[in-house]
């Protein structure tokens, strides 16, 4: 009996959708619940990656509302059920095995384009230290890790850090979110310097930790910094 096998048997996954268990050699989803969930696809917007409305257009209303620093976006799916509780169970409620699946969705969709952009390190965007001793875990850094392993990209867990526990961004509206992350991120301790930088992260609503991550990457010297998540919600 393989390894694999004797895992699946001791450890069985189950689809991060419907929860069922997954059949060894059938995939980390079901074939039905992958179809209830909704892509992100072209038009894109040039900068955040949301799909346009009007094929004409180049950016989203939130991208031309608020401008945006990092170089662009590149989101999976869009942040509606059942996508969404299963990514609160990924986040909240120590479903870590599905970081693989969720990374692998990254990857088979936007592959070609990262390779493209000659990055140089792959950065999660942190979570504060308290909250990750109470969780066990960071999500962003467990896609991020999965990621670099299917591009063969390193990865930086701790090239930032997060230094400000900040009140949750659901409940502000655009000005207090950014607001609300100020100051909030620094540089890690490390003697590394990255030019191409692709920001990880589970979720992205209004851009605004993303953005934060970004002006303190560009303040200490990178030249272009990406993101990608799994999901992206409507924004402002």
């Amino acid at each position: 009996m393989s390894e694999n096998i004797l895992l699946d048997l001791l450890y069985p996954r189950h689809c991060p959708i419907c929860k069922e268990i997954r059949p060894y050699g059938k995939g980390s989803v079901c074939r039905e619940c992958f179809g209830k969930l909704k892509r992100v696809e072209p038009p894109y917007c040039m900068k955040c990656g949301r799909t346009l409305e009007q094929e004409e257009e180049e950016y989203c209303q939130d991208c031309l509302k608020i401008p945006k620093h990092y170089k662009r976006g590149f989101p999976v799916f869009f942040y509606k059920d059942p996508l969404k509780e299963a990514l609160y169970d990924f986040k909240y409620k120590n479903q870590r095995d599905y970081g693989a699946f969720f990374a692998g969705c990254m990857y088979e969709q936007y592959s070609e384009e990262f390779k493209r952009l000659s990055i140089d390190g792959i950065v999660p965007v942190p979570i504060y230290r308290s909250r990750r001793r109470k969780r066990g875990y960071n999500q962003a850094e467990i896609l991020a890790l999965q990621l670099g392993k299917r591009l063969n990209i390193p990865v930086y867990p701790h090239y930032l850090e997060r230094i400000v526990d900040t009140n949750p961004q659901k409940e502000l509206n655009d000005k207090e979110r950014m607001k609300n992350l100020k100051n909030a991120f620094k540089i890690g301790q490390n003697k590394i310097k990255l030019n191409q930088i692709l920001l990880v992260d589970d979720i992205y609503t209004s851009g605004a930790t993303v953005e934060a991550c970004t002006g303190v990457l560009l303040v200490a010297g990178a030249e272009e910094v990406y993101y990608t998540s799994v999901a992206i919600g409507k924004g402002y």
